[in-house]
């Protein structure tokens, strides 16, 4: 199956993902040896091998989707976010055992932070009503399930004169690492609510042990 959007749709922009993504497979490279749960090479390797051909498709804006590009985007959103899940056992591993140096440890979860939440965000960019491409084009995978809904979808703007792009994801996701509960954004599905409740939970875990490990580094 093949979508392409109409002329005149307003199709969202690609470069606010890419960037997003090439920063966490950035911040995948950076991370120390000590934390490396497996080699340092995989992760931004298979993550260029899927960013090339989908910015190839759709190099300026999201105007046209294959059935291999969606599960490519699909696949890729969610082994980015089981590999940084990989690297959040990593560091709790090393934050309870505490033979790693303490300032060290604090970077790394910072690092570990940042890709979590640009991971998830990816996560639920893809899934809420279909992905970027559905979203955007009238009667294409019309049966979709709407996850989330934004404030303004509520205050009476027609629903095709606004959709949620990739920051609006983004920022609902960095507000649920940090709140560990939706703010201006409402879950409407179970899985969304088990998705969102597994990163505040992430979240929560990484905070709570940062937060330890900094006081016996200050005391």
């Amino acid at each position: 199956m093949r979508a392409e959007a109409p002329p005149g749709t307003r199709t969202e922009h690609r470069w606010p993902v890419v960037t997003a993504t090439v920063f966490a497979l950035v911040l995948y490279v950076l991370l120390p040896d000590t934390l490396q749960p497996i080699p340092r090479w995989v992760i931004p390797t298979l993550g260029i091998a899927a960013i090339l051909p989908l910015v190839v498709l759709n190099p300026r804006r999201l105007d046209r989707e294959t059935e291999w590009s969606r599960w490519l985007s699909i696949v890729f959103s969610v082994l980015l976010t089981l590999a940084n899940q990989a690297y959040v056992v990593a560091l709790v591993i090393a934050l309870v055992a505490g033979n790693i140096p303490g300032p060290t440890v604090l970077l790394t979860a910072l690092q570990v932070w940042v890709t979590s939440v640009i991971a998830f965000a990816l996560v639920y960019w893809e899934m809420d009503r279909g992905g970027a491409v559905a979203r955007r084009i009238e009667g294409y995978r019309d049966d979709a399930t709407q996850d989330f809904r934004f404030p303004q979808q509520d205050n009476g703007i027609p629903t095709n004169a606004w959709e949620p792009a990739f920051v609006d994801y983004a920022y609902f996701a960095l507000s649920n690492m940090m709140a560990f509960s939706p703010t201006d954004v409402m879950p409407l599905t179970h899985r969304a609510k088990l998705v969102m409740g597994y990163q505040a939970l992430t979240g929560f875990i990484l905070l709570a042990l940062v937060i330890s490990r900094a006081v016996n580094i200050l005391h």
